[in-house]
């Protein structure tokens, strides 16, 4: 992949409150990506349907992924790669928790829970990663953008996955409880 000069050299707008704020929300999904490892795996590790733990090991994967493209935008932006907090995966997390503290493991019930928590996270990044390519767009950052949109991708098909696991199996299996 090639970078264009001028991203690693200077901003493209010196002072540019919109590219302040993209780098800012770049850090903050950064963060968000690395929570949603962790998490992730405790929901894997709660899941009992079979199906459910290969999708959830599945979006692991492609987090990690979606860490190294930021990485490699961090990279073309001329910054080092920082992680912000992003209170909305620890309140997602603490939800996550409280599915399975509430639920009996091994029940159709506490999968169902867990699929809310997955989508929750899956809807947040897809906000974030579409409102970021939109704004790579507005600072003509074809390649990040692109980068961005591949991730969109990937977030939107976890949680088509997660819907059909729901609605196919794991919702009536919860109802006959």
């Amino acid at each position: 992949m090639t970078v264009r000069k001028k991203e690693i050299e200077q901003p493209m707008h010196p002072d540019s409150q919109l590219e302040a704020f993209f780098l800012r929300e770049l850090k903050e999904l950064y963060g968000a990506e690395k929570q949603q490892l962790v998490v992730l795996s405790l929901l894997r590790k709660a899941a009992s349907s079979l199906r459910l733990r290969n999708v959830l090991a599945s979006h692991l994967d492609d987090t990690q992924e979606q860490l190294r493209r930021l990485e490699t935008i961090f990279i073309q932006l001329g910054h080092t790669a920082e992680a912000l907090g992003a209170e909305t995966v620890f309140g997602i997390t603490r939800e996550a928790e409280q599915v399975i503290a509430s639920t009996r493991p091994g029940t159709a019930t506490r999968d169902a829970g867990l699929i809310v928590a997955a989508q929750k996270l899956d809807h947040y990044e897809i906000s974030s990663y579409g409102s970021l390519a939109t704004h790579a767009r507005t600072l003509d950052l074809d390649e990040i953008e692109e980068l961005l949109e591949l991730s969109l991708y990937e977030e939107k098909e976890n949680d088509d996955l997660l819907t059909i696991l729901a609605e196919n199996y794991i919702n009536a299996e919860a109802r006959r409880e």
